[in-house]
């Protein structure tokens, strides 16, 4: 039950010993807090003993911030806010227009363009029953599971090249998402440990947009979970593809449920996008029961936590054709350090040296000297997960800049009234939907196009998609940072996420294939299906 306070009481705590504050009629006694505050003491005290909701509002992401110090230092609301409490009951939200809405409904924020079209009542042919519901149990699992409030210890534990608490991993396990990353087609071996897929969905009934709608809800939300993931989603689907029946039974539903973890190293110093240079050995050991891995890797994600690796390391001769691929464990000669990247370091990002490390024979992942076909087929799926990450992470940018340009006012005006900041939104929502659009095309052919010829057909179109996405939120970041002004410049606060997004760009523009090398993989596959077609490249013009 709340405490009735008179705005006459709360005047009577407006000193540094004494403060109280009002925001949206709650009241909150921030003497204690005030030392801590980010602005400083000097600014907080200036409202002290009044109602600062505006002031309060022009600065601060408000469900952050109360949701983080609202319970501990809310001490009561005043009388007036309580009396129209009673009066008028809780606030509902504006009434649709019954003339205006269709038969999808609506979900999450109607700001225009701030959720995908389908969220906003538009008609789809993509998405049925099942996703509206998991859509719905991705955004309150999410919202539950921020995590946020671990950052700063987590934060300090990866730099000190340890690991997040173990419960985390487990948490997400649980949930069913370690399962739903490693893409089509979703199936588990059918032995106990393995967790079911979010709602109970059966992995028959799964495609490519449930999983498109758990990343981009995850992404919505903001959840440190996503920075969990990427060791995950990149190392298990060669072992689910290629591995033996052994080592899917013996790996794979620690794997799913969170209790171990891997990390995909394929990338080292000297040999990124280019595979089929790597130089980290691994030879036979004279008794033919080890394979002695010697080398380094680079730019690993979630190698600061891994206890396994899927390694491409070379067991022939130069080139491709003496790639092979293996899980090591985290075993005596695995060493593994930290990288500060732009974006931080959450996502475990780490430099991994291999010395005389002893892997049994049987640790090899499909053939020897087969491996660079088990990477090229992870490259695809890899790639639309960063997509579908980069257009959600444009999105966000664009939604705090709307709803900030809504509330902040300059010359007079609010920011929207601005047509150059209408214009700002204008590319920033032309981008976004057109990347989303094109996602959910290439989803929907990951779905129907037949295994085989998935790599060929698509593999173009989908490297010419991240670097749309990649371009997209790199336009988004600066354009709502651009909107954002200064509170876009300092890291926390409600130009947060927007500058963290600024700052991490660059981990959607290189990881998985560099802009550059899209482009031309983009246009040189594709080119590759034309002729396999019967494409007359050369005579385009006599069919004009």
């Amino acid at each position: 039950m709340s405490r009735s306070l008179t705005a006459s009481e709360v005047s009577q705590h407006s000193t540094a010993t004494d403060a109280w504050i009002i925001i949206d009629g709650d009241v909150y006694d921030v003497t204690k807090f005030a030392d801590e505050h980010p602005g400083g003491k000097k600014i907080l005290l200036k409202v002290a003993g009044k109602d600062a909701s505006k002031e309060f509002r022009q600065f601060h992401d408000v469900a952050v911030v109360l949701g983080q110090y609202g319970s501990k230092l809310k001490i009561g609301k005043v009388a007036s806010a309580l009396a129209d409490a009673k009066k008028t009951g809780p606030v509902a939200a504006p009434k649709a227009n019954p003339l205006l809405t269709g038969v999808n409904g609506t979900f999450g924020d109607l700001a225009p363009f701030a959720e995908p079209s389908w969220y906003q009542d538009w008609y789809t042919p993509y998405y049925d029953e099942s996703h509206k519901k998991l859509r719905a149990h991705m955004r309150e699992w999410s919202t539950k599971n921020t995590w946020i409030q671990y950052y700063a210890e987590w934060d300090s534990l990866i730099k000190a090249d340890k690991a997040p608490p173990r419960w985390a991993f487990e948490e997400i396990g649980k949930a069913g998402l370690f399962r739903v990353i490693v893409g089509p087609p979703w199936q588990a071996p059918d032995m106990p440990g393995v967790p079911e897929l979010p709602m109970g969905i059966k992995s028959k009934d799964w495609n490519m947009f449930h999983e498109l709608i758990v990343l981009d809800e995850l992404g919505a939300s903001g959840t440190l979970a996503n920075a969990l993931f990427g060791g995950q989603a990149f190392a298990i689907p060669p072992i689910m593809k290629y591995g033996s029946e052994k080592m899917k039974r013996e790996f794979v539903p620690a794997l799913y449920s969170g209790k171990t973890t891997a990390a995909l190293a394929i990338t080292e110093p000297h040999a990124g996008s280019d595979v089929q240079s790597i130089t980290t050995t691994a030879k036979l050991s004279d008794d033919g029961k080890f394979w002695i891995v010697n080398g380094e890797k680079k730019w690993i994600t979630g190698g600061i936590w891994a206890d396994w690796f899927t390694t491409a390391v070379r067991t022939g001769g130069p080139g491709g054709a003496g790639v092979s691929v293996m899980m090591i464990p985290r075993a005596p000669g695995v060493k593994t350090r930290c990288l500060e990247t732009s974006g931080g370091v959450m996502g475990g990002t780490s430099y991994v040296t291999f010395e005389d490390v002893k892997v049994p024979v049987d640790m090899i992942i499909g053939e020897v000297n087969k491996g660079l076909r088990v990477l090229m087929t992870n490259f695809n799926h890899e790639r639309i997960l960063i997509c579908i990450g980069a257009a959600r992470s444009a999105r966000v940018c664009y939604q705090e800049a709307l709803h900030y340009a809504h509330k902040r006012k300059t010359f007079g005006k609010f920011l929207i009234e601005h047509p150059v900041i209408r214009a700002k939104f204008a590319e920033m929502a032309r981008a976004i939907e057109s990347s989303q659009a094109w996602i959910e095309n290439l989803c929907y052919q990951m779905d129907k196009t037949p295994r085989h010829l998935q790599d060929m057909r698509l593999g173009g179109p989908i490297a010419l998609c991240k670097l749309q996405c990649s371009r997209t939120v790199e336009l988004c970041a600066r354009e709502a940072s651009q909107i954002l002004g200064g509170i876009a410049y300092t890291k926390g606060g409600i130009g947060g996420k927007v500058e963290a997004t600024y700052r991490s760009n660059r981990g959607t523009a290189i990881p998985g294939g560099s802009e550059e090398i899209m482009a031309d993989l983009g246009i040189r596959q594709h080119l590759k299906w034309a002729n396999s077609m019967g494409a007359n490249l050369a005579n385009l013009n006599l069919h004009l």
